[in-house]
């Protein structure tokens, strides 16, 4: 089982301390923010075992913050220790042209954005932690404590947001997050 946990959560980043702001208009065009802190699970996880020296802590954190920051949209990011990274994110782009966009990675999937040419809507997802974790990631430490806000001119079909307000033609909804289990985010636009 440990075994299972430590693969499952390789590779995985956490959301820790945050905002996320992800504007999108009709014609396609996103800009997306996040800023606050991810919480590279392997690294936190070894860190509770014990099974990491200090030395070898650091050389990670420096792998890790390489990794991060292949991805030219991240900003100077920093270790702040337990696993924790500060970081900035800002990347802009057109989802009718790219047909699908992933934070932070496609393997370790905070927030996706998805383009469905065939019924022509945009469907914007947000992860969830499997049940199986909750124990495990409690005992690390971990509270995902952040706003995600979406502000969009495309009309919004489906949405599970905790706030949201329409103003003319255009939607803010906002997705409070402050303990796990909570719903993931789920919008569908179109």
């Amino acid at each position: 089982m440990l075994l299972v946990l430590t693969v499952a959560l390789s590779g995985c980043y956490l959301p820790e301390s945050f905002t996320a702001d992800l504007t999108l208009a009709r014609n396609g065009d996103y800009h997306f923010i996040y800023k606050g802190q991810l919480r590279q699970a392997a690294l936190a996880k070894d860190l509770l075992d014990g099974t990491v020296t200090p030395e070898e802590e650091k050389k990670r954190a420096v792998q890790i913050l390489n990794d991060l920051e292949r991805d030219p949209a991240f900003g100077p990011s920093s270790y702040a220790g337990r696993g924790v990274f500060n970081v900035s994110y800002d990347r802009k782009g057109n989802i009718l042209t790219e047909k699908t966009f992933n934070f932070v990675r496609r393997n370790s999937r905070i927030l996706q954005m998805l383009y469905h040419e065939g019924s022509r809507t945009v469907e914007i997802r947000g992860a969830s932690v499997p049940v199986q974790y909750m124990d495990t990631l409690q005992a690390m430490g971990y509270v995902p404590n952040g706003k995600i806000t979406v502000k969009t001119t495309v009309h919004v079909r489906r949405d599970n947001a905790t706030e949201r307000n329409t103003v003319d033609d255009k939607t803010t909804l906002v997705w409070k997050i402050q303990k796990l289990g909570e719903p993931a985010l789920i919008l569908i636009l179109g």
